[in-house]
């Protein structure tokens, strides 16, 4: 009888730099599967290599380089502190995994928060994951520094109504890296204000200066210590933050019509020109770069409204009361508060009205940059995608190799404050009629194979009722989350009678008359799964479940978390209308749509 060869152990026949060579090119399941091979692989892979296996850039994410250790992870923008206490290289691939993988289903587990900030409504919010707090203006004006485990108020700035000198104006813009914020003030000037200084508490701000300019500011941007001023009259503006009080270096001559939104790279700015599209600039010469042209492209897709969603909070298991009394946050996973998207080749099939707004000139609005990738969005709810901003600017050919055109279902209601974006990791986040999208690009930053897509693409609904609808003022992707502004009820007080309401019991009974209305808060969806209790190496095979979603910020002490469905229930028992806030919210937005910043 004839015996094939036999299949000799790898690790018997090849020196250990031929292994891990080999190693440094297998798949992180691949390597969960090798752990239950033999005693003599485990010990190879998670003993006595453990360090170099899972420490290389191909397992793990590192900064340019590498890193000897897990100094990069505190400039991490977790929520929810996923990589705090990462023990090893492995424990770090472990998370990392997992977390890229919740991302990346179709529909990801996730535990959803609100952090209202005092009474008034939030108008545009930053976090600051080093210090843990978030910064925001409010519509009312004022600025507030909110603890982001807790939900305590640190320190604050008053509105312009309390005529204090140190006092923000409503629907201020607000700016902010690593400590500096920068807001603007009435007239033609922002202020920068500083935190972290001698003699300052923790989250207190001192103003270091005043920039004012001779012309109507529309918008500015901070990043790369460089803050960029736009004016719709033509002119740009480029300062050293690095520098006490900031230097102008750079004053551009532009394109006038200047919508007020704007962003830019390390060399680069870019200003939307509203329907004539995107205007490049260098930031130290001034030099003109070239015009990204959206209506150019011929690449087409698009995004059917996705079904509605049941937007109030459903939570798992009882609520128990904070030791003060008070509801607790929001707990458990929420699985109905995404909803899978699909994208379909081709354009939307053409509105029957004639006076849509599609069938018109399109405007364009927000923009956004992340390394080479450029989104735009427009009032038709049309999104911009270019994957090579740079290459793009050439010519008109340049600009259809690497350009599509993603459309949505739109009126253009929601465009008023220039639409929101944000770009990060192979993702868009934007808003379109009450939901926002997520839309997950493939690691060329273009569309995936609509086929077989590697990332799920989803929704998420951003008001807790219909009637409160109230377009995002700001939005943002981090690692571990998505934070966007949110519209929902809030309640002052409690009428006594609520004995007939379903839920009631779990509604505090108060003698003074209920007030309930309308705000905008933060919303947190944490995508971040729990893994404290599940086994490391099958978290690291592909086919294992996500574990459940990890919950994001603390309790808030200051703060009153309520359940939405109780009170949308309460509203039919109250004389004011809620739509009559949303058309207040639309008149106050519509009048300082002039001097409003936007970017």
């Amino acid at each position: 009888m004839t015996v094939g060869p036999s299949l000799a152990d790898p690790l018997a026949i090849f020196p250990p730099e031929i292994v891990l060579r080999i190693l440094e090119f297998s798949s992180i399941s691949a390597l969960a599967s090798l752990l239950a091979v033999s005693k003599s692989w485990h010990q190879f892979i998670d003993v006595t290599h453990q360090q170099a296996i899972y420490g290389a850039e191909s397992k793990t994410t590192q900064p340019p380089g590498g890193s000897r250790d897990f100094t990069f992870l505190k400039d991490t923008s977790s929520v929810s502190k996923f990589f705090d206490d990462t023990s090893s290289w492995k424990d770090l691939c472990k998370r990392q995994t997992v977390l890229a993988r919740n991302w990346a289903a179709r529909r990801p587990v996730s535990h959803e928060s609100v952090l209202q900030i005092g009474n008034d409504p939030v108008w545009r919010f930053r976090a600051d994951f080093k210090r843990r707090f978030f910064i925001s203006t409010s519509h009312a004006g004022g600025l507030n520094v909110t603890d982001m485990d807790s939900g305590r108020i640190l320190w604050r700035l008053p509105s312009t109504f309390d005529r204090d000198e140190d006092a923000v104006r409503p629907h201020a813009h607000l700016e902010y890296q690593d400590g500096m914020a920068v807001f603007d003030r009435e007239g033609d000037a922002v202020e920068v204000w500083l935190t972290g200084l001698d003699g300052t508490a923790r989250g207190e701000f001192r103003r270091i200066a005043i920039l004012d300019h001779n012309c109507q500011t529309r918008g500015f941007q901070l990043s790369y210590w460089t803050l960029c001023v736009v004016s719709s009259e033509g002119q740009g503006f480029v300062y050293d933050m690095t520098q006490c009080p900031p230097l102008l270096t750079t004053r551009l001559e532009i394109e006038r019509g200047a919508v007020g939104h704007l962003d830019q790279c390390e060399d680069a700015v870019i200003y939307s020109i509203g329907a004539k599209g995107y205007y490049a600039y260098d930031k130290k010469s001034g030099a003109f770069l070239g015009a990204l042209q959206p209506s150019s492209c011929t690449d087409k897709y698009h995004i059917s409204s996705p079904p509605s969603l049941d937007a109030s909070p459903s939570l798992d298991g009882p609520a128990e009361r904070a030791p003060d009394g008070r509801p607790p946050p929001p707990s458990g996973t929420r699985r109905d508060v995404i909803t899978p998207i699909e994208i379909t080749k081709g354009p939307l099939p053409p509105p029957n009205d004639p006076e849509h707004v599609r069938h018109g000139e399109d405007e364009w609005g927000a923009g956004m940059l992340d390394g080479e990738l450029f989104v735009g969005f427009s009032r038709a709810g049309r999104v911009f995608l270019c994957s090579d901003w740079r290459k793009a600017l050439q010519d008109h050919s340049n600009l259809a190799t690497h350009s599509s055109i993603i459309e949505c279902e739109s009126d253009g209601s929601t465009f008023d404050l220039g639409g929101w974006l944000s770009v990060r990791d192979h993702r868009l986040l934007f808003e379109i009629q009450d939901h926002v999208y997520v839309v997950a690009l493939d690691n060329n930053n273009r569309l995936q194979d609509l086929d077989h897509p590697v990332r799920g693409s989803f929704a998420i609904l951003t008001n807790s009722a219909p009637q409160l609808a109230v377009p995002v003022s700001y939005m943002t992707l981090c690692d571990d989350a998505i934070m966007t502004t949110y519209t929902q009820l809030q309640t002052l007080g409690w009428r006594q009678s609520t004995s007939n309401i379903p839920g009631s019991d779990s509604i505090p009974r108060r003698e003074n008359p209920a007030r309930i209305f309308p705000t905008k808060a933060i919303r947190i969806v944490s995508l971040a799964p729990d893994i404290s209790s599940s086994k490391s190496g099958r978290d690291l095979e592909s086919d294992s479940p996500i574990p459940k979603a990890r919950s994001g910020p603390g309790q808030p002490t200051d703060q009153m978390w309520q359940s939405q469905a109780a009170l949308l229930q309460l509203v039919s028992l109250l004389s004011d209308d809620p739509g009559e806030w949303e058309d207040r919210e639309a008149g106050e937005e519509d009048e300082d749509d002039d001097g409003e910043s936007e970017t």
